[in-house]
């Protein structure tokens, strides 16, 4: 089982899955995709500090990782009720840099299992999933307004 190395439970995880499961130990981490999981990781080597979910210590966001089924956030079929897909606010790199670095080196092995991101106008976070989308063929799908 893959178990991020930079982050918790509780930033990765809307508060109440946490809080009903908060003593299930490592059970959690079998909600997310271990590739969404080690691209996070590799996301933060290179480009250092990473906020995905903050509520726990008094922030504002709770759904920019796993978010659940009922949630109004996004799309019916969000890749974060599927434990596939983070909003990733960089602390010392620009969104939109880093966005453009992913789309120029799609291969690398940092990006190596993005197969999706968002592109929309004033986004001040990057949003990457591992979708099931055939990547070899089409590229890393850009989805915009």
């Amino acid at each position: 089982m893959y178990k991020a190395r930079f982050f918790q439970l509780e930033e990765l995880a809307y508060p109440e899955l946490f809080e009903a499961f908060s003593d299930a130990g490592d059970r959690l981490w079998m909600c997310f995709d271990p590739r969404a999981l080690l691209t996070l990781d590799r996301l933060r080597e290179r480009y250092g500090p990473i906020v995905v979910n903050d509520w726990k210590s008094g922030g504002g966001f709770r759904l920019s990782g796993l978010r659940p089924m009922d949630s109004r956030v996004g799309a019916a079929l969000s890749q974060h009720k599927f434990g596939r897909a983070f909003d990733c606010k960089f602390r010392k790199a620009d969104p939109a840099e880093v966005r453009a670095d992913i789309l120029s080196r799609p291969w690398s092995e940092t990006f190596e299992h993005i197969t999706r991101i968002e592109d929309f106008h004033g986004m001040g976070w990057v949003h990457f999933d591992v979708a099931n989308h055939d990547k070899k063929e089409w590229g890393i799908k850009v989805v915009r307004p």
